[in-house]
């Protein structure tokens, strides 16, 4: 691939990820730091995200803040320096992102809700936050669900090319432990 179609290449997936990153509500700089880490055969330091994005070093810190939560990249100290790279093992990073949006969401609202629910007096208002607390716990039990078929998935040894979703679904056994 020449340097031109590359250069394309990485702006229209840069420009992608940007988007995604925004919707996804962690914003457009975190996913377009995301995108340059992945166009990088080696990891990077700080410096070289900032001039391959353009973006400033606050901003770039903060991203890659971001990005260590998830845990959607990879980071290495050699001496004083840092480097980052990639995390290519998305499924892995996604069921992180659930249990962590899980612990830092989900039942932190599952838990105000009950509580401020038993303060209130008026039966409509009670029964709003009801209803809410029975989605907020669907929620919490798709999420668990959803985590634990990601961590079976990442531990068999299938060819996702070959795959048979009928076959894998079929030996995924869900086991929640509390």
């Amino acid at each position: 691939m020449g340097d031109d179609n590359m250069s394309e290449v990485m702006r229209e997936v840069l420009d992608s990820l940007a988007k995604i990153g925004k919707q996804w509500g962690i914003g457009e700089s975190v996913g377009r730091v995301l995108g340059f880490l992945l166009f990088k055969s080696c990891p990077v330091t700080q410096r070289e995200i900032e001039e391959g994005t353009g973006y400033s070093r606050g901003l770039v810190s903060r991203s890659l803040g971001k990005l260590k939560k998830g845990p959607m990249i990879r980071v290495e100290r050699k001496g004083r320096e840092i480097r980052y790279s990639v995390n290519t093992s998305l499924t892995e990073s996604f069921g992180d992102l659930l249990k962590r949006f899980l612990a830092e969401n989900i039942k932190p609202t599952i838990e105000l809700l009950s509580v401020s629910r038993d303060k209130i007096e008026d039966a409509k208002v009670k029964e709003n936050f009801t209803a809410m607390l029975h989605e907020y716990r669907k929620l919490k039990l798709a999420v668990l669900i959803f985590s634990k078929i990601m961590d079976e998935l990442n531990m068999m040894p299938i060819d996702i090319e070959e795959c048979n979703v009928e076959e894998v679904a079929k030996s995924i056994s869900v086991k929640i432990t509390r």
